[in-house]
């Protein structure tokens, strides 16, 4: 590990708490939001193709998330585990770990991407749409599942850069992801210049060039400048003990992950019911969510690696001062959050759509779901907060909790009871129980493993 990366490491079990973690979190949501971008810049080109165009994109966003979701499932068991390392000073174990798990999340992100292939139709089928937009899902979605595999490492490799503290080298990174994306939209979606016109097909293929030349990029900066890629013949019982560590962590958090876009594909199928135009427009606002949730997943990029270096370091009583204030903040920031997408919320369904009924639907959603944002937010930061303690397998009850038991559920019951917008109010009502449930078990673990002692004690064995 190089020089700059060892002081990164002094100055965040040191630094003062607050600033630190604001200063981290900035670099973080610079990144966030030039990833939530192009995925907007996305729906937005995608709309001027058509409605059917849109539904089919929007279709396709749960189970684009779903792979997404299992490289922050490996992602997480890689950071975790790193973080403590690189808390702990063992910085040779730190290269072999990061070297190990990369080889492990290839493998692992190739055999995803080759067993979605051969399930495009029946999947979609199952998800509700019919015969108009099946052809422009599957002309999407061959494409897309190409660009998966270097996504993934792309999203694995910046869990890595976190871990260690260079949130900035992350940001430049997502930043260059979304630019490259943006950049080759208009050219691809709209045959601009010498580029051929190729429709929806063409937002998947900037996907795929965007994601393969920031992966080469992540790769040249690990190996080079940071120096934590380790070209040795791997052991195998150095191998297999990295990867059984990654798994053990990675495989609740990649099921916790994964519980969301599935949960969003129930949804999604409960929307389709209403018709092709309540799917484009649930779709915008689900794009709308992810921004407006883009400061809560900043926090928990950086608060997991923030825990894991100081409970490395022995200094439990930062890791807890910093996770209850993080809680705090998210409740009143989404508060804040919710105003301002009751003052936008008219000009945003506009911007996405002329037809009247997906313009309805948008301002239904962002009346209604955007309240409970900061539960939400609570939920996403007490699942990291309980991973990176060592708990993935609580993390992963709390993630099922608040979609199998709650949010889908009562969303199903209140589609029944009051149409769409009680299916809108049904998952609201979900994400303030699973807050309070959220609530109590993170301050039950803090307890169990000492972290709300102000003298520093050793985190316990995982559950």
């Amino acid at each position: 590990m190089s020089a700059k990366a060892a002081e990164r490491s002094r100055l965040i079990v040191s630094e003062p708490i607050r600033p630190l973690l604001l200063r981290l979190t900035f670099s973080a949501l610079i990144g966030n939001v030039a990833m939530h971008l192009m995925g907007i810049v996305d729906t937005f080109f995608i709309s001027r193709l058509g409605t059917a165009e849109l539904a089919a994109a929007s279709f396709a966003i749960p189970i684009y998330m779903i792979y997404v979701s299992m490289a922050l499932g490996i992602g997480m068991g890689m950071s975790s585990l790193n973080s403590r390392l690189i808390g702990e000073s063992r910085f040779a174990d730190s290269s072999r770990l990061i070297s190990e798990g990369l080889m492990f999340a290839l493998a692992f992100a190739v055999t995803a991407a080759l067993l979605g292939s051969l399930i495009i139709d029946p999947l979609f089928r199952l998800l509700g749409a019919d015969a108009r937009t099946l052809p422009l899902i599957r002309d999407y979605m061959n494409i897309l599942l190409l660009g998966l595999p270097p996504l993934m490492l792309v999203i694995i490799g910046n869990s890595t850069f976190r871990s260690m503290g260079n949130i900035k080298m992350s940001a430049t990174l997502a930043g260059c992801l979304s630019l490259l994306n943006i950049i080759l939209d208009p050219l691809l979606i709209f045959g601009i210049g010498p580029f051929p016109e190729m429709g929806i097909r063409g937002a998947a293929m900037a996907t795929l060039l965007a994601a393969t030349i920031t992966m080469l990029i992540s790769f040249f900066v690990l190996g080079f400048y940071e120096k934590l890629l380790d070209l040795a013949m791997p052991r195998w019982l150095h191998l297999k003990t990295n990867w059984m560590q990654i798994l053990g962590i990675g495989i609740p958090a990649m099921g916790a992950n994964i519980m969301t876009p599935l949960a969003a594909a129930i949804i999604t199928g409960m929307v389709a019911r209403f018709g092709d135009e309540v799917v484009a427009g649930f779709g915008v606002g689900s794009r709308v969510e992810a921004i407006s949730l883009i400061f809560v997943m900043a926090l928990s990029s950086t608060l997991p690696m923030f825990i894991g270096q100081n409970v490395g370091a022995g200094r439990n009583d930062r890791a807890y001062t910093a996770l209850m204030g993080s809680l705090k903040f998210v409740l009143c920031f989404q508060c804040f959050m919710y105003l301002v997408l009751l003052v936008l919320g008219e000009s945003i369904a506009n911007t996405f759509s002329s037809n009247v009924e997906v313009i309805r639907v948008i301002r239904i959603y962002l009346w209604i779901l955007p309240l409970t944002y900061g539960a939400h937010g609570v939920v996403v930061l007490c699942m990291v907060a309980l991973n990176v303690l060592r708990r993935p397998r609580m993390a992963l009850l709390l993630t099922f909790t608040r979609l199998i038991i709650l949010y889908v559920p009562l969303a199903y019951i209140g589609s029944r009871l009051w149409g769409l917008q009680g299916l809108f109010a049904g998952a609201a009502l979900g994400n303030i129980l699973a807050c309070l449930f959220a609530l109590s078990m993170i301050r039950k673990v803090c307890t169990e493993v000492g972290m709300n002692d102000p003298d520093p004690v050793p985190v316990s064995s995982p559950a």
